[in-house]
């Protein structure tokens, strides 16, 4: 049974000497964080990639000639219909309109509950409207002449809507240059997920420059794209483990080191072994979990209040600075974030403790 007398004990002599555990507080509380504010992020932005993944049919179909993307028609709608396991097919309208003035791409996103008169945007794009004096409505160039829409609404920026504006199909159609029989891309709907890959390999049997990605290569390039941007925050990580192990270090120094002494001293007034480590656990348990859930709780602070500056461009570009993240916590990673940090920690502190418990205390206080 935990003695309360000997928990105060502990606790008292951990404040006693609270100079000598801030370093390893902080380094401890910056490393939690860091690690923690690289989970947040990733997770958020594969959740919302995931989430809108799901919202796509299993197949998407996309025409190419010399390697650019061009419209498909009515007759390759007809045509894949004919294919045995199809049950339907959908033209979608979609694409990039150029805005010259920021020399950048601005999505094209059709939204059937919007007249022709408005558009629906993000406060990415609102903030780049904003700068050329476009607060109330926005003049698209199109081969008709200028097509101005009024700003109906302003949605949070994501992932996935960060460059997005929501407009009605004919308006679409108008800035794409698109005629009423053509489509940007195909939703195929199959009923039976067994038949997948052969309908897509029927499809490109019938419409050889056609592109052909189902969900799972769709998922497949989402995880790529995390593995590739992974690397640089593997850097982190790195910078994070070499904190760490300095961290360890200076555990184990200080050990060996003035508490040295100060261990033998409460062996000779008859401490136990087991007093002696279970007094060094309950000291350094107070550090480690204080430093552990501070950090995740600064983390989540930064990511998904203050939107992660800094490592939000990293990750995403210079041109996400109006992206909010979808507040997402794995308990899963941060438990075994916590078995990673915390355990190595307290071992760092308890092993020295014990090899010094012991030895011969008269040599020790030699």
């Amino acid at each position: 049974m935990i003695n309360k007398n000997f928990v105060d004990f502990s606790i008292l002599l951990l404040l006693k000497d609270k100079k000598e555990y801030l370093f390893s507080f902080f380094i401890f509380t910056f490393i939690v964080f860091l690690a923690s504010s690289i989970l947040f992020i990733s997770d958020s932005i594969k959740h919302d990639l995931f989430i809108a993944l799901d919202k796509q049919h299993q197949i998407i179909v996309k025409n190419t000639k010399s390697g650019r993307y061009t419209p498909l028609s009515e007759e390759h709608i007809d045509s894949i219909l004919q294919i045995s396991g199809v049950d339907n097919v959908k033209g979608k309208v979609d694409g990039y309109y150029y805005f010259a003035q920021d020399r950048r791409y601005f999505h094209i996103v059709v939204d059937e509950s919007l007249d022709e008169h408005s558009m629906i945007i993000s406060s990415e794009i609102k903030s780049i409207l904003a700068k050329f004096k476009y607060t109330t409505q926005f003049n698209f160039l199109t081969q008709d002449g200028i097509t101005s829409l009024d700003i109906k609404k302003v949605i949070k920026s994501n992932i996935i809507s960060n460059d997005v504006i929501l407009v009605n199909e004919d308006i679409a159609r108008k800035i794409l240059n698109m005629d009423e029989d053509e489509y940007s891309y195909l939703d195929v709907l199959v009923p039976n997920n067994s038949e997948i890959d052969f309908i897509s390999l029927k499809i490109v049997d019938l419409y050889p420059d056609i592109k052909v990605k189902t969900k799972n290569d769709l998922k497949s390039d989402y995880e790529y794209v995390f593995y590739y941007k992974g690397g640089i925050f593997m850097i982190l990580y790195i910078v994070s483990m070499i904190s760490f192990f300095i961290l360890l270090k200076n555990q184990i120094s200080s050990v060996f080191g003035e508490k040295k002494r100060e261990i033998a001293i409460f062996r000779s007034i008859g401490f136990a072994i087991k007093d002696i480590i279970f007094l060094k656990f309950i000291q350094n348990s107070v550090v480690a979990l204080c430093s552990y859930f501070l950090g995740v709780f600064l983390a989540y602070i930064f990511v998904f209040i203050f939107g992660a500056p800094l490592l939000k461009n990293i990750f995403l570009g210079h041109d996400a600075s109006h992206i909010i993240f979808t507040p997402i916590v794995d308990v899963k990673t941060l438990f075994v974030m916590f078995i990673f940090t915390v355990i190595p920690f307290l071992a760092s502190i308890l092993l020295p403790a014990w090899k010094i418990a012991v030895e011969d205390m008269s040599e020790v206080i030699k």
